[in-house]
């Protein structure tokens, strides 16, 4: 998909008069990670006892602790000499090209940014082709089936088997001192909600249109130094929340009682489901 995005973007760019070297990324460390590339695996309780939630940690490493990348080996853009040797103005006019006008400054205060590929250069083309453009679970003869599927979800959570798992796991949990938590997630819940106002505090005086780079970097450092002292408090909660969970195996019996539902909806929905599976692989061609 990455590298059909970059084919669009060069297409898109030549229409307007630029050249564009498509970027394989993948020369870069490839740009993606996954859960497959951490130590220990989501969700467990040795996960949490090194990472907490992994909301104020980061389970990838810390680049800055990283070995420095042999200069020889440097990824560099492929596009870096041809817009350098452009003037200030083609510059612009080519990053206006590529990204379009980049103008994240709500309309109105209080407002929230809303994303519009149409106003976002070749690259919001691209992605709007390849990731967004023509899914199948966009299709409205789909849109029965995905209801559907999302009401057997809800009632995964909602079975008898599952929510009476709560109350033992709310008494677990205020044996190990957290007598503030009625339903597992709730302490998970608790340490989002104090990280998220960290990072809403940190931008609401921020004046948009005078901001520099450097109020930026200093509103990041505060951040950060703001998230590490969390960190020993999300370590512990997740902690006792997994220790918890794990004692009333909480996580085995919602996967058995997920299955058990996933089993009979496919069996209920198996013509539906093979038609999706179709329009699924011919959209990816």
């Amino acid at each position: 998909d990455q590298v059909r995005v970059e084919e669009i973007v060069a297409e898109c760019m030549a229409e307007q008069g630029f050249d564009y070297t498509p970027v394989d990324y993948s020369q870069n460390g490839g740009g993606f990670v996954s859960s497959d590339d951490l130590d220990v695996e989501w969700g467990t309780l040795e996960f949490a006892k090194k990472y907490g939630y992994g909301a104020t940690t980061n389970p990838w490493g810390d680049p800055s602790t990283e070995e420095p990348m042999d200069p020889d080996q440097e990824w560099v853009d492929p596009n870096q000499e041809y817009v350098e040797s452009m003037s200030e103005t083609e510059q612009q006019a080519y990053y206006t090209a590529l990204w379009g006008e980049q103008n994240y400054k709500p309309t109105d205060e209080g407002e929230e940014y809303e994303y519009d590929w149409t106003t976002a250069g070749c690259q919001g083309k691209a992605q709007h082709e390849v990731y967004e453009q023509g899914q199948p679970w966009d299709d409205e003869e789909y849109q029965g089936l995905f209801d559907e599927m999302n009401a057997m979800y809800e009632q995964v959570q909602n079975d008898p088997r599952v929510t009476g798992l709560n109350a033992k796991w709310a008494d677990c949990m205020a044996d190990a001192g957290y007598t503030s938590f009625a339903a597992v997630g709730d302490a998970e819940n608790a340490i989002y909600e104090k990280t998220n106002k960290v990072w809403d505090d940190a931008y609401k005086d921020l004046d948009w249109e005078t901001a520099t780079d450097e109020d930026y970097k200093a509103i990041e450092a505060a951040v950060q130094d703001q998230l590490s002292s969390i960190t020993d408090e999300e370590i512990a909660t997740a902690t006792a929340d997994y220790t918890c969970r794990d004692s009333i195996k909480y996580t085995k019996t919602q996967q058995d009682v997920q299955f058990e539902l996933e089993r009979d909806f496919i069996e209920a929905h198996r013509t539906e489901l093979e038609a999706w599976k179709a329009a699924y692989q011919k959209n990816q061609g």
